[in-house]
């Protein structure tokens, strides 16, 4: 009778029972493979972005939302013709409601300096020298119109919309009837910021689809959406 010790026989033949090795890897190797293949897929099914050409700056503006477990939000500066992005944001957790989400864009007349405006976290980009900086200090805040003092210090709704009607605010969903564009050539001024240009908003495009929490991302120039209010808010915690 032949003893057998890790699938060898005592008379050193090789156990016909006992599962080829090779095989094993091979079969390991193409799991592993599906595996990280269909993790890719679901990611890129699972992500949509849009850019628009700061023309200004000669960057390109890149605007990311993941769906997955949660939702996250993120955007990057690429130099016009560069292959490889420049500064970002990182990605941005989005809390509680789904269109919790936005980029809203402005840039100052004077310096050329671009503020976005993220919801919770301002970030200021300096396009001279290609630096992207966040800030969570209210003192970043660029100078507000006598309009926006007026609403900072407002506690009442009804006079929030007594003195301006119909405002939106920066969290809330695109609508699909709201047409994407290129900024425009004549940006309008900021109601609500000293010195600063308003250049459109992105955002989700609300739809039924991905369980109410929208399905794509759009940039809707300043010309074909208001300006939403109060939109350079920092709120950090």
């Amino acid at each position: 009778m032949l003893t057998i010790i890790f699938g060898v026989a005592a008379d050193g033949l090789p156990n016909e029972r006992s599962p080829d090795r090779v095989t094993v890897r091979r079969i390991l190797t193409v799991t592993l493979v599906v595996i990280c293949v269909g993790y890719a897929f679901w990611k890129v099914e699972m992500t949509r972005s849009t850019t628009i050409r700061l023309e200004a700056a000669g960057y390109n503006l890149t605007y990311t939302m993941a769906w997955g477990w949660g939702m996250d939000e993120k955007f990057s500066l690429t130099p016009v013709g560069a292959l490889i992005s420049g500064p970002s944001s990182e990605w941005i957790e989005i809390w509680k409601r789904p269109y919790n989400a936005g980029l809203v864009i402005y840039r100052s007349a004077e310096s050329g300096t671009y503020y976005f405006g993220a919801g919770y976290k301002l970030f200021i980009f300096d396009p001279s020298r290609g630096v992207l900086r966040a800030s969570c200090d209210i003192k970043d805040i660029p100078v507000h119109t006598t309009l926006a003092t007026q609403l900072s210090t407002s506690r009442s709704h009804e006079f929030d919309e007594t003195i301006d009607p119909g405002a939106r605010h920066l969290f809330t969903f695109i609508e699909a009837d709201q047409q994407s564009g290129t900024i425009p050539t004549m940006p309008p001024d900021s109601r609500y910021y000293v010195g600063l240009k308003y250049l459109g908003k992105m955002g989700i495009v609300r739809s039924s689809g991905r369980l109410g929490r929208g399905d794509g991302v759009r940039f809707v120039p300043a010309d074909r959406a208001p300006e939403p209010r109060l939109s350079l808010y920092v709120g950090c915690g």
